[in-house]
Protein backbone atom coordinates (compact mmCIF):
# COMPACT_ATOMS: atom_id res chain seq x y z
CA UNK A 1 0.00 0.00 0.00
CA UNK A 2 1.24 3.03 -1.02
CA UNK A 3 2.25 5.53 2.18
CA UNK A 4 0.54 8.92 2.42
CA UNK A 5 2.97 11.63 2.22
CA UNK A 6 2.99 14.44 5.18
CA UNK A 7 1.24 17.60 4.00
CA UNK A 8 1.85 21.29 4.75
CA UNK A 9 0.39 22.06 7.47
CA UNK A 10 -2.84 24.49 6.71
CA UNK A 11 -5.48 26.49 8.34
CA UNK A 12 -8.11 24.05 9.39
CA UNK A 13 -11.92 24.75 10.65
CA UNK A 14 -13.80 23.00 12.96
CA UNK A 15 -14.30 19.22 11.72
CA UNK A 16 -18.41 19.69 11.20
CA UNK A 17 -17.88 23.91 10.38
CA UNK A 18 -17.98 23.48 6.67
CA UNK A 19 -20.24 20.34 5.68
CA UNK A 20 -22.70 20.64 8.19
CA UNK A 21 -23.33 24.66 8.09
CA UNK A 22 -26.29 24.24 6.39
CA UNK A 23 -29.19 22.05 8.70
CA UNK A 24 -29.97 18.53 7.15
CA UNK A 25 -33.43 18.40 8.86
CA UNK A 26 -34.23 22.29 9.95
CA UNK A 27 -36.23 22.07 12.99
CA UNK A 28 -40.02 23.30 11.97
CA UNK A 29 -41.97 26.16 14.22
CA UNK A 30 -44.66 23.31 14.32
CA UNK A 31 -44.01 21.16 17.32
CA UNK A 32 -46.55 18.53 16.60
CA UNK A 33 -44.15 18.44 12.93
CA UNK A 34 -41.19 18.03 14.85
CA UNK A 35 -42.50 15.27 16.97
CA UNK A 36 -43.90 13.22 13.99
CA UNK A 37 -40.83 13.31 12.21
CA UNK A 38 -39.06 12.03 15.70
CA UNK A 39 -41.59 9.41 16.21
CA UNK A 40 -41.19 8.21 12.49
CA UNK A 41 -37.37 7.91 12.13
CA UNK A 42 -37.18 5.49 15.45
CA UNK A 43 -41.02 3.86 14.79
CA UNK A 44 -40.13 0.34 16.28
CA UNK A 45 -37.64 1.39 18.61
CA UNK A 46 -39.00 0.41 22.12
CA UNK A 47 -36.40 2.48 24.67
CA UNK A 48 -38.03 5.92 23.05
CA UNK A 49 -39.13 7.84 25.65
CA UNK A 50 -41.16 11.10 25.02
CA UNK A 51 -43.71 13.35 26.65
CA UNK A 52 -45.48 16.23 26.03
CA UNK A 53 -46.64 18.59 28.20
CA UNK A 54 -47.32 23.04 29.10
CA UNK A 55 -45.20 24.78 30.47
CA UNK A 56 -46.31 26.39 33.85
CA UNK A 57 -50.21 25.36 32.71
CA UNK A 58 -50.70 27.55 30.47
CA UNK A 59 -51.84 26.39 26.97
CA UNK A 60 -50.06 28.81 24.40
CA UNK A 61 -46.80 27.45 25.74
CA UNK A 62 -46.27 23.81 24.53
CA UNK A 63 -43.43 21.27 25.07
CA UNK A 64 -41.83 18.17 24.37
CA UNK A 65 -38.61 15.73 25.74
CA UNK A 66 -37.16 13.28 23.41
CA UNK A 67 -34.61 10.98 25.07
CA UNK A 68 -33.13 7.01 24.96
CA UNK A 69 -34.43 5.04 28.31
CA UNK A 70 -31.09 3.24 29.61
CA UNK A 71 -28.80 6.33 28.06
CA UNK A 72 -29.88 9.31 30.40
CA UNK A 73 -30.48 9.71 33.71
CA UNK A 74 -34.03 10.01 35.00
CA UNK A 75 -33.69 12.20 38.05
CA UNK A 76 -31.75 14.81 35.88
CA UNK A 77 -34.57 14.71 33.82
CA UNK A 78 -36.86 15.18 36.59
CA UNK A 79 -34.92 17.80 38.60
CA UNK A 80 -33.47 19.78 36.49
CA UNK A 81 -35.95 19.77 33.31
CA UNK A 82 -39.40 18.15 34.15
CA UNK A 83 -39.73 20.12 37.72
CA UNK A 84 -38.71 23.47 36.32
CA UNK A 85 -40.77 23.47 33.24
CA UNK A 86 -44.06 22.13 35.13
CA UNK A 87 -44.12 23.72 38.19
CA UNK A 88 -41.70 26.82 38.83
CA UNK A 89 -42.27 28.42 35.70
CA UNK A 90 -43.74 32.57 36.27
CA UNK A 91 -43.94 33.55 32.68
CA UNK A 92 -45.02 37.34 33.08
CA UNK A 93 -46.16 37.76 29.57
CA UNK A 94 -48.89 34.96 28.96
CA UNK A 95 -49.42 36.17 25.23
CA UNK A 96 -46.39 35.24 22.72
CA UNK A 97 -47.99 36.23 19.67
CA UNK A 98 -45.32 37.89 18.00
CA UNK A 99 -42.06 37.27 17.43
CA UNK A 100 -40.41 40.33 19.97
CA UNK A 101 -42.24 37.98 22.46
CA UNK A 102 -41.47 34.48 21.52
CA UNK A 103 -37.51 35.18 21.47
CA UNK A 104 -38.05 36.49 24.68
CA UNK A 105 -39.78 33.21 25.85
CA UNK A 106 -37.13 30.99 24.46
CA UNK A 107 -34.77 33.17 26.50
CA UNK A 108 -36.42 32.99 29.24
CA UNK A 109 -36.75 29.20 28.97
CA UNK A 110 -32.93 29.05 28.42
CA UNK A 111 -32.02 31.55 31.20
CA UNK A 112 -34.47 31.02 34.11
CA UNK A 113 -35.99 26.93 33.45
CA UNK A 114 -33.06 25.16 32.31
CA UNK A 115 -30.87 24.62 35.65
CA UNK A 116 -28.95 22.11 34.01
CA UNK A 117 -25.19 22.23 33.90
CA UNK A 118 -24.44 22.06 29.65
CA UNK A 119 -27.30 23.25 26.91
CA UNK A 120 -26.95 23.43 23.70
CA UNK A 121 -28.73 25.49 21.56
CA UNK A 122 -29.40 23.75 17.71
CA UNK A 123 -31.72 24.38 14.67
CA UNK A 124 -31.31 20.78 13.03
CA UNK A 125 -33.25 17.54 13.89
CA UNK A 126 -30.77 15.29 13.05
CA UNK A 127 -28.18 16.75 15.42
CA UNK A 128 -30.84 16.80 18.06
CA UNK A 129 -31.55 13.01 17.15
CA UNK A 130 -27.48 12.85 17.55
CA UNK A 131 -27.84 13.92 20.59
CA UNK A 132 -30.28 11.94 22.00
CA UNK A 133 -28.28 8.61 21.13
CA UNK A 134 -25.74 10.35 22.81
CA UNK A 135 -27.84 10.47 26.12
CA UNK A 136 -28.65 13.69 25.36
CA UNK A 137 -32.20 15.13 26.34
CA UNK A 138 -33.96 17.06 23.47
CA UNK A 139 -36.23 19.72 24.31
CA UNK A 140 -38.76 20.97 21.39
CA UNK A 141 -40.82 24.22 22.17
CA UNK A 142 -44.37 24.97 20.25
CA UNK A 143 -43.35 27.47 17.03
CA UNK A 144 -40.01 28.05 17.98
CA UNK A 145 -37.49 26.95 14.80
CA UNK A 146 -34.81 26.31 17.72
CA UNK A 147 -34.36 23.51 20.23
CA UNK A 148 -32.41 22.79 23.43
CA UNK A 149 -30.17 19.50 24.19
CA UNK A 150 -29.91 19.12 27.77
CA UNK A 151 -26.66 16.97 29.05
CA UNK A 152 -28.30 14.30 30.92
CA UNK A 153 -26.29 11.40 30.52
CA UNK A 154 -26.55 8.05 32.81
CA UNK A 155 -25.58 4.80 30.67
CA UNK A 156 -23.60 2.54 32.52
CA UNK A 157 -20.07 2.79 32.88
CA UNK A 158 -16.93 1.24 34.28
CA UNK A 159 -15.60 3.17 37.19
CA UNK A 160 -11.70 4.29 37.22
CA UNK A 161 -9.83 1.21 38.15
CA UNK A 162 -5.93 0.14 38.59
CA UNK A 163 -4.14 -1.19 35.27
CA UNK A 164 -4.00 -4.95 34.72
CA UNK A 165 -1.92 -4.96 31.25
CA UNK A 166 0.30 -2.15 31.87
CA UNK A 167 1.37 -3.15 35.94
CA UNK A 168 3.67 -1.17 37.76
CA UNK A 169 5.04 -1.26 40.91
CA UNK A 170 5.59 2.54 41.60
CA UNK A 171 3.25 5.30 39.86
CA UNK A 172 -0.19 6.39 39.17
CA UNK A 173 -2.33 3.20 39.22
CA UNK A 174 -5.96 4.71 37.89
CA UNK A 175 -6.36 3.68 34.20
CA UNK A 176 -8.84 4.84 31.10
CA UNK A 177 -12.50 3.36 30.82
CA UNK A 178 -15.12 3.77 27.78
CA UNK A 179 -16.85 6.92 28.17
CA UNK A 180 -14.88 9.42 26.56
CA UNK A 181 -15.57 12.33 28.46
CA UNK A 182 -13.87 10.31 31.56
CA UNK A 183 -10.85 9.72 29.76
CA UNK A 184 -10.21 13.20 28.44
CA UNK A 185 -10.75 14.84 32.23
CA UNK A 186 -8.04 12.00 33.28
CA UNK A 187 -6.03 14.01 30.47
CA UNK A 188 -6.59 17.24 31.37
CA UNK A 189 -6.04 16.44 35.09
CA UNK A 190 -2.37 16.36 34.40
CA UNK A 191 -1.94 18.62 31.74
CA UNK A 192 -3.31 22.25 33.46
CA UNK A 193 -2.63 24.03 30.34
CA UNK A 194 -4.85 26.03 27.46
CA UNK A 195 -2.04 24.57 25.11
CA UNK A 196 -4.03 21.30 25.78
CA UNK A 197 -6.45 21.00 22.57
CA UNK A 198 -9.02 18.63 22.05
CA UNK A 199 -10.63 18.10 18.79
CA UNK A 200 -13.79 16.09 17.89
CA UNK A 201 -14.34 14.00 14.57
CA UNK A 202 -17.86 11.96 14.15
CA UNK A 203 -17.14 8.50 12.55
CA UNK A 204 -18.71 6.22 11.12
CA UNK A 205 -22.28 6.13 9.30
CA UNK A 206 -24.20 3.47 11.33
CA UNK A 207 -21.98 3.67 14.92
CA UNK A 208 -21.43 7.89 15.06
CA UNK A 209 -18.41 7.26 17.40
CA UNK A 210 -16.85 10.38 18.60
CA UNK A 211 -13.08 10.66 18.25
CA UNK A 212 -11.01 12.95 19.94
CA UNK A 213 -7.61 14.39 18.43
CA UNK A 214 -5.38 15.31 21.40
CA UNK A 215 -2.25 17.28 21.22
CA UNK A 216 -0.23 20.22 22.95
CA UNK A 217 -0.22 23.46 21.21
CA UNK A 218 2.69 24.82 20.50
CA UNK A 219 4.40 21.24 21.41
CA UNK A 220 3.49 18.84 18.66
CA UNK A 221 4.76 19.06 15.39
CA UNK A 222 1.71 20.76 12.91
CA UNK A 223 2.60 18.66 10.03
CA UNK A 224 1.49 15.25 11.92
CA UNK A 225 -1.48 17.08 13.30
CA UNK A 226 -2.65 18.10 9.55
CA UNK A 227 -1.49 14.76 8.38
CA UNK A 228 -3.59 13.19 11.49
CA UNK A 229 -6.83 15.11 10.63
CA UNK A 230 -6.57 14.32 7.00
CA UNK A 231 -6.52 10.91 7.48
CA UNK A 232 -9.48 10.96 9.74
CA UNK A 233 -11.49 12.93 7.15
CA UNK A 234 -11.02 9.73 4.97
CA UNK A 235 -12.51 7.94 7.28
CA UNK A 236 -15.82 9.33 7.85
CA UNK A 237 -17.95 7.74 5.86
CA UNK A 238 -17.04 4.09 6.63
CA UNK A 239 -19.69 1.67 7.86
CA UNK A 240 -18.63 1.71 11.62
CA UNK A 241 -15.69 2.75 14.09
CA UNK A 242 -16.35 0.56 16.93
CA UNK A 243 -12.88 0.73 18.69
CA UNK A 244 -9.59 2.37 18.91
CA UNK A 245 -7.91 -0.89 16.34
CA UNK A 246 -10.62 0.20 13.58
CA UNK A 247 -9.14 3.51 13.53
CA UNK A 248 -5.76 2.55 13.26
CA UNK A 249 -6.10 -0.14 10.63
CA UNK A 250 -7.62 2.83 8.58
CA UNK A 251 -4.93 5.51 9.32
CA UNK A 252 -1.29 3.23 9.53
CA UNK A 253 1.51 3.81 7.31
CA UNK A 254 1.67 -0.32 6.29
CA UNK A 255 -1.17 -2.28 7.43
CA UNK A 256 0.40 -5.75 5.89
CA UNK A 257 3.54 -5.43 8.65
CA UNK A 258 3.72 -7.39 11.25
CA UNK A 259 5.25 -4.13 13.59
CA UNK A 260 2.87 -1.75 15.15
CA UNK A 261 2.88 1.72 13.77
CA UNK A 262 0.63 2.82 16.79
CA UNK A 263 0.86 2.27 20.47
CA UNK A 264 -1.87 1.77 22.27
CA UNK A 265 -2.01 2.26 26.53
CA UNK A 266 -4.50 2.70 29.30
CA UNK A 267 -2.46 4.57 31.50
CA UNK A 268 -3.35 8.55 31.45
CA UNK A 269 0.55 9.46 32.63
CA UNK A 270 1.64 7.63 29.79
CA UNK A 271 -0.49 9.83 27.45
CA UNK A 272 0.32 13.13 29.33
CA UNK A 273 4.27 12.23 28.98
CA UNK A 274 3.67 11.29 25.37
CA UNK A 275 2.00 14.29 24.74
CA UNK A 276 4.80 16.25 26.40
CA UNK A 277 7.52 14.88 23.83
CA UNK A 278 5.12 16.31 20.69
CA UNK A 279 3.38 13.08 19.78
CA UNK A 280 -0.25 13.17 19.32
CA UNK A 281 -3.31 11.10 21.00
CA UNK A 282 -6.37 9.90 19.57
CA UNK A 283 -9.18 9.13 22.48
CA UNK A 284 -11.93 6.89 20.82
CA UNK A 285 -15.20 6.98 22.62
CA UNK A 286 -16.01 3.35 24.01
CA UNK A 287 -12.39 2.43 24.00
CA UNK A 288 -10.68 2.12 27.47
CA UNK A 289 -7.23 2.07 25.43
CA UNK A 290 -5.88 5.31 23.76
CA UNK A 291 -3.72 5.87 20.64
CA UNK A 292 -0.64 7.55 20.29
CA UNK A 293 1.23 8.46 17.26
CA UNK A 294 4.04 8.72 16.06
CA UNK A 295 5.82 5.13 17.08
CA UNK A 296 9.34 4.41 17.48
CA UNK A 297 10.30 0.75 17.69
CA UNK A 298 12.48 1.57 21.21
CA UNK A 299 9.46 3.20 22.68
CA UNK A 300 7.42 -0.23 22.77
CA UNK A 301 10.15 -1.59 24.94
CA UNK A 302 10.23 1.71 27.56
CA UNK A 303 7.76 1.48 30.61
CA UNK A 304 6.39 4.03 32.79
CA UNK A 305 8.28 2.29 35.96
CA UNK A 306 11.22 3.32 34.32
CA UNK A 307 10.85 7.16 35.29
CA UNK A 308 9.64 6.16 38.48
CA UNK A 309 12.34 4.28 39.75
CA UNK A 310 16.10 5.29 40.81
CA UNK A 311 18.70 5.98 37.16
CA UNK A 312 20.78 2.88 37.63
CA UNK A 313 17.54 0.44 38.57
CA UNK A 314 15.72 1.69 35.56
CA UNK A 315 18.48 1.16 33.15
CA UNK A 316 18.81 -1.94 34.24
CA UNK A 317 15.11 -3.11 34.00
CA UNK A 318 15.59 -1.64 30.77
CA UNK A 319 18.31 -3.82 29.59
CA UNK A 320 16.74 -6.88 30.63
CA UNK A 321 13.75 -6.32 28.40
CA UNK A 322 16.12 -5.82 25.65
CA UNK A 323 17.65 -9.24 26.66
CA UNK A 324 14.68 -10.79 27.04
CA UNK A 325 13.49 -9.11 23.29
CA UNK A 326 16.73 -10.89 21.90
CA UNK A 327 16.29 -14.54 23.47
CA UNK A 328 12.34 -14.39 22.31
CA UNK A 329 12.97 -13.52 19.06
CA UNK A 330 16.03 -16.22 18.30
CA UNK A 331 16.91 -18.43 20.94
CA UNK A 332 14.17 -21.48 19.32
CA UNK A 333 16.21 -20.46 16.08
CA UNK A 334 19.47 -20.84 17.70
CA UNK A 335 18.69 -23.91 19.05
CA UNK A 336 17.62 -25.44 16.05
CA UNK A 337 20.72 -24.05 13.92
CA UNK A 338 23.36 -25.15 16.24
CA UNK A 339 22.30 -28.11 16.84
CA UNK A 340 21.65 -29.54 13.61
CA UNK A 341 24.26 -27.88 11.37
CA UNK A 342 26.58 -26.51 13.65
CA UNK A 343 27.36 -28.95 16.97
CA UNK A 344 31.31 -28.12 16.98
CA UNK A 345 30.13 -24.71 18.57
CA UNK A 346 29.04 -26.58 21.71
CA UNK A 347 31.36 -27.20 24.64
CA UNK A 348 31.81 -31.20 24.73
CA UNK A 349 30.09 -31.74 27.84
CA UNK A 350 27.43 -30.13 26.46
CA UNK A 351 26.82 -31.76 23.02
CA UNK A 352 27.23 -34.94 24.76
CA UNK A 353 24.18 -33.98 26.91
CA UNK A 354 22.04 -33.11 24.37
CA UNK A 355 22.92 -35.90 21.80
CA UNK A 356 21.92 -38.81 24.59
CA UNK A 357 18.51 -36.65 25.56
CA UNK A 358 18.26 -36.94 21.82
CA UNK A 359 18.15 -40.31 21.62
CA UNK A 360 15.27 -42.39 20.70
CA UNK A 361 13.60 -38.64 19.90
CA UNK A 362 11.66 -39.46 16.02
CA UNK A 363 11.65 -35.55 15.03
CA UNK A 364 14.36 -33.48 14.03
CA UNK A 365 15.36 -30.48 16.02
CA UNK A 366 12.89 -28.47 14.08
CA UNK A 367 9.97 -30.52 14.54
CA UNK A 368 10.74 -30.18 17.91
CA UNK A 369 10.66 -26.54 18.08
CA UNK A 370 7.83 -26.03 16.14
CA UNK A 371 5.75 -28.67 17.95
CA UNK A 372 6.17 -27.33 21.32
CA UNK A 373 6.32 -23.76 20.16
CA UNK A 374 2.81 -24.51 18.64
CA UNK A 375 1.92 -26.01 22.37
CA UNK A 376 2.61 -23.31 23.97
CA UNK A 377 0.78 -21.27 21.91
CA UNK A 378 -2.25 -23.14 22.27
CA UNK A 379 -2.15 -23.09 26.24
CA UNK A 380 -1.22 -19.55 26.19
CA UNK A 381 -4.53 -18.69 24.05
CA UNK A 382 -6.52 -21.03 26.60
CA UNK A 383 -5.17 -19.24 29.42
CA UNK A 384 -6.35 -15.58 28.07
CA UNK A 385 -9.93 -16.84 27.33
CA UNK A 386 -10.54 -19.16 30.70
CA UNK A 387 -11.91 -17.23 33.62
CA UNK A 388 -8.64 -15.62 35.45
CA UNK A 389 -8.24 -18.24 38.54
CA UNK A 390 -8.62 -20.98 35.96
CA UNK A 391 -6.99 -19.44 33.69
CA UNK A 392 -3.80 -19.17 35.61
CA UNK A 393 -4.04 -23.10 36.48
CA UNK A 394 -4.40 -24.36 33.00
CA UNK A 395 -1.27 -21.86 31.96
CA UNK A 396 0.99 -23.52 34.79
CA UNK A 397 0.05 -27.15 35.06
CA UNK A 398 -0.57 -27.76 31.28
CA UNK A 399 3.03 -26.26 30.64
CA UNK A 400 4.36 -29.11 33.33
CA UNK A 401 2.56 -31.79 32.17
CA UNK A 402 2.87 -31.75 28.70
CA UNK A 403 6.19 -30.82 29.02
CA UNK A 404 6.59 -33.53 31.33
CA UNK A 405 4.50 -36.26 28.93
CA UNK A 406 6.74 -35.06 26.23
CA UNK A 407 9.72 -35.89 27.62
CA UNK A 408 8.97 -38.96 29.47
CA UNK A 409 7.25 -40.83 25.80
CA UNK A 410 9.84 -39.20 24.11
CA UNK A 411 8.79 -36.99 21.77
CA UNK A 412 11.09 -33.90 22.90
CA UNK A 413 14.56 -33.50 24.12
CA UNK A 414 14.67 -32.09 27.82
CA UNK A 415 16.69 -29.61 26.42
CA UNK A 416 13.91 -28.07 24.07
CA UNK A 417 11.30 -27.76 26.96
CA UNK A 418 13.75 -25.47 28.40
CA UNK A 419 14.32 -23.61 25.55
CA UNK A 420 10.89 -22.81 25.21
CA UNK A 421 10.36 -21.84 28.39
CA UNK A 422 13.00 -19.79 28.25
CA UNK A 423 11.39 -18.39 25.31
CA UNK A 424 8.45 -17.24 26.79
CA UNK A 425 9.48 -15.78 29.83
CA UNK A 426 11.75 -13.47 27.80
CA UNK A 427 8.96 -12.57 25.36
CA UNK A 428 6.94 -11.78 28.98
CA UNK A 429 9.77 -9.07 29.61
CA UNK A 430 8.41 -6.89 26.96
CA UNK A 431 6.22 -4.28 28.24
CA UNK A 432 3.42 -3.73 25.86
CA UNK A 433 0.75 -6.02 24.16
CA UNK A 434 0.97 -5.00 20.44
CA UNK A 435 4.64 -5.33 20.47
CA UNK A 436 4.77 -9.28 22.11
CA UNK A 437 2.95 -10.30 18.88
CA UNK A 438 5.21 -9.31 16.39
CA UNK A 439 8.00 -11.18 18.04
CA UNK A 440 6.22 -14.23 18.15
CA UNK A 441 5.64 -14.25 14.63
CA UNK A 442 9.12 -14.05 13.49
CA UNK A 443 10.50 -16.64 15.53
CA UNK A 444 8.72 -19.52 13.10
CA UNK A 445 10.25 -17.97 9.82
CA UNK A 446 13.35 -18.04 11.49
CA UNK A 447 12.96 -21.43 12.93
CA UNK A 448 12.19 -22.67 8.94
CA UNK A 449 15.72 -20.39 7.98
CA UNK A 450 17.52 -22.31 10.52
CA UNK A 451 16.63 -25.69 9.50
CA UNK A 452 16.99 -24.90 6.05
CA UNK A 453 20.38 -22.90 6.31
CA UNK A 454 21.73 -23.04 9.86
CA UNK A 455 23.21 -19.55 11.52
CA UNK A 456 23.26 -18.35 7.46
CA UNK A 457 19.27 -18.74 7.19
CA UNK A 458 18.97 -17.26 10.81
CA UNK A 459 21.20 -13.94 10.04
CA UNK A 460 19.24 -13.52 6.62
CA UNK A 461 15.94 -13.70 8.62
CA UNK A 462 17.48 -11.09 10.97
CA UNK A 463 18.82 -9.42 8.29
CA UNK A 464 15.31 -9.15 6.25
CA UNK A 465 13.44 -8.10 9.99
CA UNK A 466 15.93 -4.63 10.17
CA UNK A 467 15.93 -4.01 6.67
CA UNK A 468 11.78 -3.55 6.76
CA UNK A 469 12.13 -1.65 10.38
CA UNK A 470 14.77 0.80 8.70
CA UNK A 471 11.87 1.32 5.52
CA UNK A 472 9.11 1.56 7.79
CA UNK A 473 7.63 4.52 8.53
CA UNK A 474 4.94 6.11 11.41
CA UNK A 475 3.31 9.14 10.05
CA UNK A 476 6.16 9.77 7.94
CA UNK A 477 9.06 9.67 10.83
CA UNK A 478 11.50 6.45 10.57
CA UNK A 479 10.66 3.54 12.67
CA UNK A 480 13.75 3.07 14.44
CA UNK A 481 14.75 6.33 15.16
CA UNK A 482 16.96 7.34 16.82
CA UNK A 483 18.74 4.37 15.84
CA UNK A 484 18.44 4.93 11.86
CA UNK A 485 19.11 7.60 11.24
CA UNK A 486 21.18 8.39 14.70
CA UNK A 487 20.53 11.28 16.50
CA UNK A 488 22.91 11.15 19.30
CA UNK A 489 20.70 13.45 21.47
CA UNK A 490 17.98 11.28 21.54
CA UNK A 491 20.10 8.20 22.31
CA UNK A 492 19.85 8.94 26.38
CA UNK A 493 16.58 7.73 26.06
CA UNK A 494 17.13 4.66 24.69
CA UNK A 495 19.41 1.79 26.23
CA UNK A 496 19.75 4.08 29.00
CA UNK A 497 17.43 5.96 30.86
CA UNK A 498 19.19 8.77 32.04
CA UNK A 499 18.52 11.25 34.76
CA UNK A 500 15.19 13.35 33.71
CA UNK A 501 17.53 16.89 34.24
CA UNK A 502 20.19 15.52 31.45
CA UNK A 503 16.47 14.62 29.22
CA UNK A 504 15.21 18.21 29.31
CA UNK A 505 14.97 18.30 25.50
CA UNK A 506 12.63 20.16 23.24
CA UNK A 507 9.81 17.56 22.15
CA UNK A 508 11.21 14.83 20.12
CA UNK A 509 9.05 14.95 16.89
CA UNK A 510 9.36 18.72 16.38
CA UNK A 511 12.17 19.85 13.64
CA UNK A 512 15.91 19.01 14.30
CA UNK A 513 16.60 23.19 14.03
CA UNK A 514 14.01 24.18 16.74
CA UNK A 515 15.57 20.92 18.93
CA UNK A 516 17.73 22.73 21.94
CA UNK A 517 18.76 22.05 25.02
CA UNK A 518 17.18 24.33 28.23
CA UNK A 519 19.87 26.52 29.33
CA UNK A 520 19.91 25.53 32.49
CA UNK A 521 20.65 21.97 32.14
CA UNK A 522 24.62 21.78 31.98
CA UNK A 523 24.34 24.03 35.65
CA UNK A 524 22.39 21.55 37.04
CA UNK A 525 24.56 19.41 38.23
CA UNK A 526 26.99 21.96 40.36
CA UNK A 527 23.48 22.73 42.43
CA UNK A 528 24.43 23.23 45.70
CA UNK A 529 22.43 24.01 49.11
CA UNK A 530 22.70 26.67 51.03
CA UNK A 531 23.48 26.76 54.29
CA UNK A 532 21.86 29.17 56.97
CA UNK A 533 24.03 31.79 57.89
CA UNK A 534 22.91 32.15 61.28
CA UNK A 535 20.44 30.85 63.91
CA UNK A 536 17.31 32.60 63.64
CA UNK A 537 17.65 33.78 59.92
CA UNK A 538 14.07 33.66 58.03
CA UNK A 539 15.52 33.58 54.17
CA UNK A 540 15.35 30.13 53.96
CA UNK A 541 12.23 29.80 51.31
CA UNK A 542 12.21 33.30 50.85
Amino acid sequence: MKRLPLQKPQTMVSPSSSENSAPKCPIANSLEQNMRWLQERYIRCSDLVYRQFTISGLQELQGAIFYFDGMTNSRVVHDNILQPLLLDAEFINNDAKDAENLQKYFSFVKQRLLPAGEITIIDDLEQGALSMMNGDVLLLLDRCEQAFVVDAKGFPQRSVSNSENEVVLRGPQEVFTEPLRVNTALIRRRLRTDQLKFEEFILGRYTQTTVELVYLEGVANDNIIAEVRRRLDNIKNVDSILDGSCVEQYIEDAPFSVFPQLQYTERPDKVAASLLEGRVALVIDGSPNVLLLPLMFVQLLQSPEDYYNRVVSGTFMRWIRYMGLLIAATLPSLYVAITSYHPEMLPLSLLLSIATAREGVPFPAFVEALIMELSFELLREASIRLPGAIGNTIGIVGALVIGEAAVSAHLVAPQMVIVVAITAIGSFTVPSVEASYPIRLIRFPLMLLAAAFGLYGVMLGLLAVLVHLVNLRSFGFPYLEPLAPLKLNELRDVLVRAPRWLMMLRPQFREPAKQTEFSFTRDFWHRRIQPIKQRGDHSRGQ
